[in-house]
């Protein structure tokens, strides 16, 4: 389990800042300023697919059930009971009494079948593709106030899955708009604590409280309104604007903070929060095995242990972005150490790059049958941290064993392609958890597109029918030695969101890292 200490959210710093002067109690009223790295590019949820995406629905639109990260457990939200078959294949809901879209509309149970019908099934008439997270999806049937969901196939993910921004619940006059008008924040009508109030395209959304709200998940302290008034977002793309904006208070929070701004930001009086993402992987390498450089599995391993995650956490990053002890984050209940797995050591990297065939050449790279073994990987936007891991893990692949890496960033173009072009032999990403582990690298829903691999798809079918608590976690596991064994997955460091906000700010994250703005305050007292 998680020790005790990677769960302190904030770690204030600077001495300009009387902290004895903080309000206790929640204060109504004003607005918050949070800046983001991009803007969301639609917000119809099946095209939903970055922290930015989060940060901005997760306040727009409830779900039927909230993943409390302190007990790692699902809660009731709009859900007041839901459970499961014994093979996974049918799931019920009771929907919460007296709920409401911000367009007055009822959330009722045929709300609930209709947007499930649109997750299931998709519409390519409106060109809405099936959701991911509900697989082989067959129907919905309505008895009262209950919502059972039928599938095809166990998938024991699907319960986690409910409390996914992926799977936010919007108003049928929302769902009966095309994929393109689905995607316009205006037209989002979804039941949360604020509601859509104007923008100006790619540099600002303004979100307000919406009156009367009365249905946050059973394990939040605010059940009523949101305490603020609104919630301005501003998109910042250049990360050290974000600090910038931050101590010169144009901003109250800035998402995304460099590692060598911290120090400075907390000399300033500021709180800086280094939130782990309970329900995510660790920051992670996916190998593409079918790419004539990475199929050998020496050549990964190699690779794998070629550099110190604990050199590169102290000299290029910061304490916030602890080194990987597996594929989970310790914060995960299903997290086992793997640590001995990941331990440095140059000398048998070398020696599995020589079986391999890969000899060291001129200027010192190691090449096989004419070909420098050279690689490309894109950068990340989402991710301060990203581009200083690669640009180090670079350094010391080019010095130590003679492999050259190209990191490109600042081409979101390549990082798109780079998941789906088979010469692209690697790709940086950290992915939700919310369809299972395994079905990230295996099965119709995969993302990474490794090759089949008959032990890798066995654990995928224990892990969608797993349906006993104990069971999941023992395959979840298993495939976190399968797949860092196999080296299919490089990790790099453990997923973390970093924040730095001003003092009067009294805010808490959710366990995929998002901001909660329904139960976050300005403090009068801190000036």
């Amino acid at each position: 389990m998680i020790a005790s200490t990677m769960l302190l959210s904030a770690c204030s710093g600077g001495n300009s800042v009387d902290r004895g002067s903080r309000s206790s109690d929640p204060v109504r009223g004003g607005t918050l300023v949070f800046s983001d790295v991009a803007a969301v590019a639609s917000w119809q949820t099946q095209a939903l697919g970055s922290y930015t995406s989060g940060n901005a629905l997760n306040s727009v639109l409830d779900r039927l059930t909230h993943f409390d990260k302190k007990t790692k457990k699902l809660v009731s939200w709009i859900a007041t009971d839901f459970t499961q078959n014994a093979d996974a294949t049918q799931f019920t809901f009771t929907i919460r009494d007296g709920v409401t879209f911000s367009d007055g509309t009822p959330l009722d149970a045929a709300a609930v079948k209709a947007n499930f019908d649109l997750w299931g099934l998709g519409n390519k008439d409106r060109q809405i593709l099936p959701s991911r997270y509900v697989p082989d999806y067959d129907r919905a049937e309505v008895a009262g106030k209950s919502v059972t969901v039928h599938l095809k196939q166990p998938n024991a993910s699907l319960l986690f899955a409910t409390s996914s921004i992926f799977l936010g619940l919007v108003a049928p006059k929302t769902l009966a708009l095309s994929n393109i008008d689905q995607g316009r924040p205006e037209n989002v009508v979804g039941s949360g604590p604020f509601v859509f109030q104007s923008q100006v395209p790619d540099q600002e959304i303004v979100l307000t409280r919406r009156s009367g709200y009365a249905w946050a998940p059973a394990s939040d302290g605010n059940q009523g309104e949101a305490y603020l008034d609104k919630v301005v977002i501003k998109v910042i793309p250049e990360v050290g604007l974000r600090s910038g904006a931050l101590l010169a208070k144009q901003v109250d929070v800035a998402r995304g903070i460099q590692p060598f701004d911290e120090k400075p930001v907390r000399a300033a009086g500021y709180d800086v929060y280094a939130e782990p993402g309970v329900d995510l992987t660790a920051n992670f390498a996916a190998f593409r095995i079918g790419n004539e450089f990475v199929a050998d599995e020496r050549v990964r391993k190699a690779l794998l242990i070629g550099f110190d995650r604990a050199t590169l956490v102290e000299t290029v990053l910061s304490e916030s972005f602890p080194r990987p002890y597996s594929l989970l984050n310790r914060a995960d209940a299903g997290f086992v150490d793997l640590s001995d797995r990941l331990k440095p050591d140059v000398e048998l990297a070398k020696r599995l790059l020589d079986e391999a065939g890969w000899a060291k050449g001129a200027g010192g790279l190691r090449y096989k049958d004419g070909k420098p073994l050279e690689l490309t990987i894109p950068g990340a936007v989402q991710q301060p941290a990203v581009q200083p891991t690669w640009e180090y893990i670079e350094q010391q692949w080019r010095t130590d064993l003679g492999v050259k890496l190209n990191v490109r960033s600042g081409d979101p173009a390549f990082a798109s392609a780079a998941t789906t072009d088979k010469n692209v032999p690697l790709t940086p990403t950290r992915t939700w958890l919310y369809n299972g582990l395994a079905s990230i690298f295996v099965g119709p829903r995969a993302t990474t597109l490794l090759q089949d691999d008959p032990g890798l798809l066995a654990l995928y079918e224990r892990e969608r029918r797993a349906t006993d608590p104990a069971e999941r976690v023992r395959v979840v596991q298993d495939l976190q030695r399968y797949l860092i064994d196999k080296a299919y997955v490089l990790p790099t460091s453990e997923e973390s969101q970093v924040f730095a906000a001003h003092p009067k700010v009294r805010i808490d994250f959710l366990s995929a890292t998002y901001p909660d703005f329904q139960s976050a305050w300005i403090d009068p007292a801190v000036r």
